[in-house]
């Protein structure tokens, strides 16, 4: 029972349990990208098969990122990863401080050399790019080749890139900040939505900043289809100099550490309200905002949708023929204490009259909105981001290498050595340094690799 006990421990804390957790979840996270999130179990049933739509809503696929399983599973991904580091620190650490030794590996070699010399093999290590060469004697009896006679024989060891052991271990420690940082994002980051047309300046929530949207511009292909929303924009605030920049769809702009996102657009009008012939106030609003007559006490005209070239279809309702500002429309609704006064299309130069008062809408122009994004924990992702890279290049540019050499009885070095990665060609460019060893004595555990 015990050793079963241990194991399961030794699995769930193993590398092979962390790859198996890592596919189930970028399998869910496929799974999230590829199906609509957040939406009512009605959806899911009418745009997908009975069966498919059941496993959706059983599995919590329509909020997968959010789901207990997957956040469960990211938990026990990092536990994994958090024990696989405990539990190695110590054999690595002890490994660094007496792993790189010319008595353990001199021992431990069976006695084949790569090469044998009549030249002092320091002078052959520096040139393979080892600068600190250590001189020592080793008792012959722990040195294979030499049959176990009881003599001193000098040795040379040299070893460089020791701090690639590490490559592995940061990568774990990398992969566990970047999922602490990520979790700790979507605990905690917060989003505003910023709209207007430009000229305008609106509050980013409660941040502090600012953003004034510079210009907008829609662009078109050659058949009037969008190419491509764009916003030029300057963030400012607490203290801070104005930061300016140009976002797109599909082209985040950060600014002020804060993540801009070209998210949508819309219609907007100017609406003027009159008295008589004098003209009371004016200001642009989007489709679906309201103006209240600043003059009278609870009446408010609501602009709900814009239609560039307005015509009537043939049910009668509003609709527009094409996205040329052609015969701008404008529907609005009309209130006066919460009670619908009157519902209809205005078009150019005409006025809603409302006892002494005269509406009219003008200037339609697009509005933008930027979906603002402020994570405090995008520099924890980033940093564990940057410390994978580092693994890596610790893991496959900077393994660890070894040489050694050992003074023969007839004056002659053998030199062998090894590496972590590429053994065979790293013992192919120690070869070119001395003579072939004799026949039935080439290879053997000098090219192996760990």
């Amino acid at each position: 029972m015990m050793d079963r006990l241990r194991k399961a421990g030794r699995f769930l804390c193993s590398m092979k349990c962390a790859v198996i957790l890592l596919v189930i979840l970028a399998l869910a996270c496929t799974a999230g990208s590829l199906l609509p999130q957040g939406q009512t179990a009605a959806y899911y049933t009418a745009n997908y098969a009975e069966s498919l739509a059941g496993a959706i809503l059983l599995f919590r696929l329509d909020d997968v990122f959010h789901c207990w399983w997957f956040v469960g599973l990211t938990l026990f991904l990092c536990a994994n990863l958090l024990a696989c580091n405990v539990l190695r620190f110590p054999a690595l650490m002890k490994r660094m401080k007496e792993g790189f030794t010319a008595v353990k590996r001199i021992a431990g070699w069976d006695g084949i050399p790569a090469a044998v010399t009549a030249e002092e093999p320091e002078e052959i290590f520096r040139k393979l790019g080892f600068r600190n060469v250590t001189r020592g004697v080793m008792a012959a009896a722990k040195v294979a080749q030499t049959g176990g006679v009881e003599t001193s024989v000098p040795t040379r060891y040299a070893v460089r890139h020791r701090a690639g052991i590490w490559g592995a271990w940061l990568c774990h420690l990398g992969m566990l900040v970047v999922i602490a940082g990520f979790g700790l994002g979507q605990m905690f980051q917060v989003q505003y939505s910023v709209y207007g047309v430009p000229g305008q300046t609106k509050l980013v929530g409660d941040t502090g900043y600012t953003l004034r949207i510079d210009d907008f511009q829609v662009k078109l292909r050659e058949d009037d289809t969008v190419e491509q929303y764009e916003t030029a924009v300057t963030v400012s605030g607490n203290g801070t100099a104005g930061e300016t920049g140009t976002v797109s769809v599909n082209h985040p702009l950060t600014l002020h550490g804060m993540k801009l996102y070209q998210n949508s657009t819309g219609w907007a009008a100017n609406v003027q309200i009159f008295k008589g012939n004098e003209l009371l106030q004016e200001g642009v609003i989007c489709a679906g905002e309201y103006a209240l007559v600043e003059d009278m006490e609870g009446l408010a005209v609501v602009l709900n949708a814009f239609y560039p070239d307005y015509v009537r279809g043939a049910d009668g309702m509003p609709m527009t023929a094409s996205p040329a500002l052609n015969h701008p429309g404008y529907l609005y609704t009309l209130y006066y204490h919460d009670q619908i006064l009157g519902m209809n299309v205005l078009t150019e130069d005409e006025i809603i009259t409302v006892e002494d008062y005269g509406i009219r809408f003008t200037d339609p122009q697009q509005y933008t909105l930027i979906q603002v994004k402020r994570d405090p924990f995008t520099p924890l992702a980033a940093a564990g981001g940057l410390l994978v890279m580092l693994a890596l290049v610790l893991a496959f540019y900077l393994p660890p290498e070894e040489v050694w050499a050992v003074q023969r009885e007839d004056g002659t070095w053998a030199l062998a050595g090894k590496s972590r990665k590429a053994g065979a060609y790293f013992l192919e460019e120690l070869a070119k340094y001395g003579a072939k060893p004799p026949v039935g004595t080439e290879g053997g555990s000098a090219a192996r690799q760990e």
